[in-house]
């Protein structure tokens, strides 16, 4: 029995191996979570059960290893091995075990066929072996050598067994390799790359195993490298674009665009465009090749200078991970002609398989790859009566397409808007100002004002707008806060003046500034009748619905309400006391708050409390440093409450 203090050490161990199990379940085998697997690495402790399966399981069955006598002198020798280069290794893995040792190879060699030193040199363990070099090119992967303690345990799992099946499943491959406090994913993806470039490595679906007899990674890498070039893999990229079904918010998105002219310049909707890989963004970089180039477009259209200028954003390839994008697009072109070529080059039936396997993992890495590398999205701001464009950069969120990603994006910092209000618009015709001196705007003009001026609101399409118009002649409180809407104007006449309803605008219909549809006077509006709005229409208004045919003069619905037959009407006392309580969003918390400010307290006069109250929820709990910032940062803010439960 081991002492007090090594068997406390022990049982630390096998915890922390446990609950890294039961957590990252999902990474590992069934099973090795429960206590039956943590009973069994307390016996095999200092070594682990999986180290124990392979030899019993798998190379056991070989003729010449004798199942206990080979084990006991195979573990002899990797113990004295570990011991003698100081390995600091938790338990004795797959992973760990020196491949580059010549007397653990030499008993290993004896077991199977002959061959194998080449094999293991060049593929698995030794000062030039591939799985070292990849290390080295990877600072993630050579941190905790990923690569090499992957390749260490699939060579432990690739032993023939006597059904003829071999290999190890990428599940077992990561627990013969990670230790409590590593990430669990690097593992797996070195695995990967390592199947991309090793000449002796099989993959098929999610099994891996070593074989003497090459594998087709030679002939792919090959024609990666010679038959594809980066134009080739730029095209690829630019297919898997398009066929990207979704567009998001957008009206259009176009990928990689050749000049200005494969731009429309309409004003139909708010468009994605694409930058060429050629044009990378440089973040800080004031002559970016990005922001260089999509100035370009946005200056310019196929015949002269670009009217809708802010209905256009930009995406940019991110400059270091290009590189990275354009291998993975090669290896998938290469791997694509390897299985489509599968007769003609004599393959077998598992290099087919192979090809296949790799196909489909290739396919994924460039998806993936794409996600990663498109990741700065440009769009335009200008301020009123300046030519100068500020370029504003952020990045794509959440899932789906590329064009669903910025538009998600945009959409929670307001830089594409799918949804608006009448009130919002009302401020921005008073911010620019947009009104004529008659108090009205077309709203074609206002359309084209949303879609030519960066320092516009960028609308998704027409329909926003429209539903923002319909939104504010439908608002009870239009005379303070919004507009009326007319059907069509004709020298200083408007028809189909309408309010307190909703409307279908069209683009030949105009808004009209409250002020200028009210009555000048008061007293014009104690005219009697039972309209309810206490006016009446006069010959050629039209009438009913709230909607009237008027010229300037005619400025209907204004003064002091009456009562039936005339007579002016007391307005009762109203409520004293206003409430309302909002749920603001975590992103766009600030710009929430603005607008409420604004929307709403602006109107209640100076006896106004506002209270913010924030309740934020942990699944795992807080730990003691978020506790401690919060609290302070809460206390210096003059919080008046603050605490944790």
């Amino acid at each position: 029995p081991l002492p007090a203090e090594k068997a406390k050490i022990r049982d630390g161990v096998i915890r922390a191996f446990s609950e890294m199990y039961r957590l990252e379940g999902r990474d590992f085998p069934s099973g090795v979570g429960e206590a039956e697997y943590r009973r069994r690495m307390e016996l095999s402790y200092p070594i682990h059960p999986e180290l124990f399966d392979r030899l019993f399981g798998d190379w056991s069955t070989l003729d010449k290893f004798q199942r206990t006598r080979g084990v006991l002198r195979f573990m002899a020798l990797a113990i004295s091995q570990l011991w003698q280069r100081g390995d600091q290794s938790l338990l004795i893995m797959p992973g760990n075990l020196p491949m580059d040792s010549g007397a653990l190879v030499s008993e290993m060699k004896k077991y199977l066929e002959e061959g194998w030193d080449p094999v293991i040199k060049s593929d698995v363990d030794g000062e030039n072996a591939l799985p070292i070099r990849i290390d080295k090119d990877n600072k993630h992967f050579g941190r905790i050598s990923a690569t090499r303690r992957a390749a260490r345990t699939v060579y432990m799992g690739s032993a023939p067994r006597p059904d003829g099946s071999r290999g190890v499943d990428i599940k077992s491959v990561v627990l013969g390799c990670v230790q409590p406090g590593e990430p669990v994913g690097q593992f797996a993806d070195a695995l990967k790359k390592l199947s991309g470039q090793a000449t002796h490595l099989y993959v098929d679906g999610a099994q891996y195993w070593y074989s003497l007899q090459p594998n087709v990674t030679r002939i792919a890498a090959d024609r990666a490298a010679s038959n594809y070039a980066d134009h080739d893999a730029d095209h690829e990229i630019q297919r898997r674009l398009l066929a990207a079904g979704d567009r998001g918010a957008f009206v259009g998105v176009h990928v990689f665009p050749e000049g200005s002219g494969d731009v429309p310049d309409e004003d139909d909707g708010v468009r994605l465009v694409v930058l060429a890989p050629t044009s990378v963004h440089i973040p800080n970089a004031p002559d970016s090749p990005a922001v260089l180039e999509a100035a370009a477009l946005l200056a310019q259209r196929s015949a002269g200078p670009r009217l809708h200028r802010n209905v256009l954003v930009f995406v940019a390839a991110s400059g270091p991970r290009l590189d990275e994008l354009r291998t993975a697009a090669r290896s998938h072109l290469a791997w694509k002609s390897v299985s489509e070529e599968a007769e003609a080059l004599n393959l077998t039936p598992h290099q087919q398989r192979q090809a296949s396997s790799k196909l489909a993992e290739t396919n994924e890495t460039v998806n993936s790859r794409i996600e990663e590398t498109f990741v700065h999205v440009l769009t335009p701001k200008t301020a009123p009566g300046t030519a100068e464009i500020e370029w504003q950069v952020t990045k794509p969120s959440g899932s789906g397409s590329l064009a669903q990603r910025v538009a998600n994006k945009l959409q929670s910092e307001e830089k594409l808007i799918t949804a608006y209000g009448g009130v919002r618009v009302r401020m921005d015709l008073d911010r620019v100002p947009l009104w004529s001196k008659d108090g009205d705007i077309r709203i074609s003009a206002l359309w084209s004002a949303y879609t030519d001026h960066p320092y516009m609101a960028r609308l998704a399409s027409f329909d926003v707008l429209a539903l923002a118009i319909s939104n504010g002649t439908a608002s009870t409180n239009w005379e303070a806060e919004t507009f009326a809407y007319a059907d069509a104007k004709e020298g200083d006449t408007w028809f189909g003046v309408t309010h307190n309803t909703h409307v279908d605008p069209v683009r030949s219909g105009w808004l009209i500034r409250p002020d200028a549809v009210l009555p000048e006077d008061p007293a014009d509006d104690a005219t009697g009748g039972d309209d309810p709005d206490g006016w009446e229409p006069e010959d050629g208004d039209g009438g009913g619905g709230g909607s009237a045919g008027t010229g300037k003069s005619a400025r209907p619905n204004g003064g002091t309400r009456t009562g039936p037959g005339g007579t002016a009407a007391e307005d009762p006392a109203g409520p004293g006391r206003f409430y309302a309580r909002f749920g603001l969003d975590s992103v766009r918390g600030i710009r929430q708050l603005e607008e409420i400010m604004t929307n709403v307290t602006n109107h209640l006069g100076a006896a106004v409390k506002i209270t913010v109250e924030i309740e934020a929820e942990s699944a795992e709990g807080f730990d003691d440093r978020v506790q401690r910032v919060a609290i302070e940062n809460a206390q210096q803010l003059g919080a008046q409450a603050v605490e944790f439960e």
